[in-house]
């Protein structure tokens, strides 16, 4: 699957696989770095996520899985005050980790989806967070999990999310 998508430079995609349990939703990627090339046919590379999508059926050939899909629309924003809100407790949370190197990149996210960029979660929030149907609901729940992170003590040793 990752062969053939650098050959013909076309997405791949990936869902959740968690203990033999195949997830419904999943990202379509692009390789953007293969960065090395094993003999066994195995790679160590960066790729990055372009569309979500839900699977609507799937079959499984040898090893892989094959589905028909269909991508979730881009979200649009319903609601410029929440939006408001987040980026601006997203802001303040960057401050509290010391990530202040280049605000201006991160003043330019305008999707829920953009503001858990390098955060990590529990997998069952990332799911949850999937699963909302609206961006306004995405993201209240991303606002009511920054005031959640910014109400606890900051362990910035990593620069990481505080200790619980």
């Amino acid at each position: 699957m990752v062969k053939n998508s650098i050959e013909n430079d076309t997405p791949f995609g990936i869902v959740l696989n968690d203990n033999g349990a195949i997830d419904n939703i999943g990202c379509s990627l692009n390789v953007t770095k293969i960065i090395k090339h094993y003999k066994t046919g195995e790679y160590d590379l960066i790729a990055t996520g372009r569309k979500c999508f839900q699977v609507i059926d799937k079959i499984k050939k040898d090893d892989l899985w094959i589905a028909n899909v269909e991508y979730i629309e881009t979200p649009t924003m319903e609601n410029e005050k929440i939006l408001k809100q987040v980026q601006n407790k997203y802001l303040e949370l960057l401050m509290k980790l010391r990530k202040e190197e280049n605000f201006e990149i991160y003043l330019e996210r305008k999707i829920s989806f953009q503001f858990l960029i390098g955060i990590s979660l529990p997998l069952e929030l990332k799911r949850a967070i999937l699963r909302l149907k609206k961006e306004s609901e995405r993201l209240l729940y991303i606002n009511d999990l920054f005031d959640r992170v910014l109400s606890q003590p900051m362990n910035n040793k990593e620069n990481n999310f505080p200790m619980s």
